[in-house]
């Protein structure tokens, strides 16, 4: 046992050049037992149902969300709730829910008026919610606490810890984010090897359109996944798994046999821009994220700086960024790639793409683009700001994914002072105290 635990230690220890998150300690000491989502209730004994629920990033903690949310709504799960309502806690922003006259306050009527319907409700349709939030038994779905717990604008503190403070609810968050006490913790582990025949075999047979035969396509995602240890690793987690069956007809994988994360997220970028200028007619010459339409380039050098500064208060929204008019429309092209989605999507409020605010479909794109931003900065005469902002965050978890992206982009860099800097000063001063 002991030579296992050291063997898990040096490979941890070893890791650190490589594209993968860090372990922590629970990694290889605690013990985990797994458990059926219908009966992630049963341990719980102080008044009210409280489950804190962890799961690295893409892990599928949005997913299980929505499996839960559907599964009561067929009947099938957790009969004695009459009411389930699931709220993303990361729309809790001031753009979103701007402070209102003095001596008001946003409610949870409020909150769930506007996350949950796609209308305005009527006062007396808020009223008539009003009755069934305090009349039901209700279960919140409270995704994304890491997201927001640090940055809730001052006006919705109430209503934030009114949503903490319900009787019964499932609260996500990354695994460094734990401050919450709750006597029931899970955690989503990822998929299993019976996980991701199931899935790649769904995904094909639902793109039977693409596929001559779908059967001998999925066989041939699973041969190429097995036979690559380090990509049949990264597949384990769900939204990897996803973005390699999604790219997986317009990419030529026959060489490839070491994807990273990094690699992945930005083949996923380059295959997003791809399929959007396609459909625009756009002649396409894309590789390695050179776009051949300088529109494209120039968004991304734009939205870069953006996600860098709001990466440290996990806020996933933009708007002042997308709203200068530029008549070479790179905001609005950028807007329909597929990266960026609206929360302004309803049959009311504004129609025009660049007065809404958007967000990252996934909170790793927001990392990914922050990393790539971070080795610009490396990469330019702004070097020192790079290297002050990894002293100051490199021990920070929730930028973890940031540096990990950001030492893949750095491996095939041809420019060898940036990728001494960079690890020069994630070794260096000032060092964590263990």
């Amino acid at each position: 046992d002991s030579k296992e635990l050291q063997g898990k230690e040096k490979k941890l220890r070893d890791a650190n050049q490589h594209d993968t998150i860090m372990g922590t300690f629970e990694d290889i000491y605690a013990v985990k037992t797994p458990i059926n989502i219908k009966d992630i209730f049963n341990t719980c004994k102080e008044f009210g149902k409280k489950v804190l629920v962890f799961g690295r990033a893409g892990i599928g903690k949005s997913t299980f969300c929505r499996y839960v949310s559907h599964q009561w709504a067929k009947n099938a799960l957790w009969p004695e709730y009459n009411l389930v309502v699931l709220i993303s806690l990361r729309s809790l922003t001031e753009n979103r829910y701007p402070p209102l006259p003095s001596g008001k306050s946003y409610s949870l009527v409020d909150i769930v008026a506007k996350e949950c319907f796609s209308r305005d409700l009527s006062e007396k349709d808020k009223s008539l919610l009003k009755g069934l939030l305090n009349k039901s038994i209700v279960l919140w779905l409270l995704d994304g606490y890491d997201e927001i717990a640090q940055n809730v604008p001052s006006h919705l503190h109430r209503v934030f810890e009114q949503l903490l403070n319900t009787s019964h609810h499932i609260v996500t968050s990354r695994p460094y984010f734990n401050t919450l006490s709750r006597s029931v913790r899970a955690e989503i582990v990822g998929f299993t090897d019976e996980n991701i025949s199931k899935y790649v075999e769904v995904f094909v047979n639902q793109l039977r359109d693409k596929f001559l035969n779908a059967l001998f396509e999925g066989e041939k995602v699973l041969k190429f996944l097995r036979v690559n240890p380090r990509i049949w690793g990264i597949a384990h987690i769900p939204v990897n798994l996803e973005l390699i069956c999604s790219i997986w007809s317009g990419t030529d994988w026959s060489e490839t046999t070491n994807l990273t994360m990094t690699a992945l997220y930005e083949d996923m970028t380059v295959w997003l821009c791809r399929r959007y200028l396609a459909s625009k007619g756009t002649s396409i010459q894309i590789t390695n994220m050179k776009l051949s339409d300088q529109q494209q380039h120039n968004f991304t050098k734009r939205i870069t700086p953006k996600v860098m500064r709001n990466i440290r208060c996990s806020s996933q929204t933009y708007s002042d960024a997308l709203h200068t008019r530029d008549p070479s429309q790179i905001y609005s092209d950028a807007l329909h790639i597929g990266i960026l989605k609206s929360f302004d999507n309803g049959p009311t409020g504004t129609q025009i793409e660049l007065d809404k605010n958007h967000y990252f479909v996934h909170l790793s794109f927001q990392e990914f683009f922050a990393a790539r931003h971070l080795v610009q900065l490396l990469n330019s005469t702004t070097r020192d700001k790079a290297i002050q902002f990894i002293k100051t965050h490199k021990y920070d978890k929730r930028l973890q994914l940031v540096f990990i992206f950001a030492s893949g982009l750095l491996i095939p860099s041809e420019d060898k002072q940036s990728v001494d800097t960079f690890w020069d000063t994630i070794y260096g001063d000032p060092h964590d105290l263990v």
